[in-house]
């Protein structure tokens, strides 16, 4: 991820891939990769676009989860887009992944991480309950309600970066709660197999993932470390969610989350060491 800046950012939310380091060009070419296979199989340009973004989705939540090796997110990576592949068939074009419902987990885990070192700002809070609000309005009601949820559980925390807007939990929640616009029958979705398969996988290793675990990693802005209190947060909520989806049989909108919550609990239990030697 980026290298700290000397300048403050606006925002909790944008971290911009630094290609100068090896794992985040890795990334790209993980994603492109994932994005070709899809084409040279048939699939149509929705659903490369679909998996590639599945994957690099996938990668991006995995460093949020486990900041400090970057063999976890890309195991989440290659889990996600191998998985989000899987699920595509040929001529159906509704078996593309949904991207959105990953980008508002991504979100939620970030903020909740406090990877940037920067608390969510009014404007954030704002941003946050807009995502929540299409995904909830697209039908996806279980990541609709993880910003909500991360904004909650960022204010708990004993420290400087809680949400400096109170209204942000309350305003993501209702967002959360919109009813999907549908017209006519409900649209089909993508099968729900393949993230039924990796968030019952990384469930099964939910106390290896929740274990307390002290980070190394420090934040992009400052020389502030993460904090092991918010990471744990971070990590069974995501748990949390993927309980929820399997439930609510939501588990596909959920892969890149279920990937990147493998990728760590897999990390741990294997007891790899090959920590972060970038930053």
């Amino acid at each position: 991820m980026p290298k700290p800046s000397d300048v403050v950012p606006v925002s909790a939310l944008p971290r911009p891939l630094d290609l100068t380091y090896p794992s985040n060009r890795a990334a790209l070419l993980g994603t492109v990769a994932f994005g070709a296979a899809t084409l040279l199989l048939g699939r149509g340009w929705r659903q490369a676009l679909g998996v590639g973004g599945a994957a690099f989705l996938g990668w991006a939540t995995g460093r949020e989860l486990d900041p400090d090796f970057h063999v976890s997110a890309l195991v989440a990576l290659g889990l996600a887009g191998t998985a989000s592949l899987s699920q595509t068939e040929r001529g159906r074009a509704h078996t593309a992944p949904a991207l959105l419902p990953g980008f508002a987990a991504l979100s939620a885990v970030r903020i909740l991480s406090a990877t940037v070192g920067h608390p969510v700002s009014p404007q954030d809070a704002a941003a946050l309950s807009i995502q929540a609000g299409v995904v909830a309005l697209a039908g996806h009601r279980t990541p609709a309600l993880l910003p909500a949820a991360a904004l909650a559980l960022s204010g708990t925390q004993q420290d400087s970066l809680r949400p400096e807007a109170s209204w942000g939990a309350p305003a993501a929640l209702g967002a959360g709660l919109l009813p999907a616009l549908r017209r006519g029958p409900a649209p089909e979705r993508p099968r729900q197999m393949y993230g039924d398969l990796l968030s019952l996988a990384a469930l099964s290793l939910s106390r290896q993932i929740t274990a307390p675990e002290t980070p190394d990693s420090r934040c992009d802005q400052g020389p502030t470390l993460v904090s092991a209190s918010r990471l744990q947060a971070s990590r069974a909520l995501s748990l949390g969610a993927l309980a929820l989806g399997l439930v609510r049989r939501e588990s596909s909108a959920l892969l890149p989350l279920a990937a990147a919550c493998l990728g760590t609990g897999l990390r741990r239990g294997l007891d790899l060491q090959d920590a972060n030697a970038e930053r």
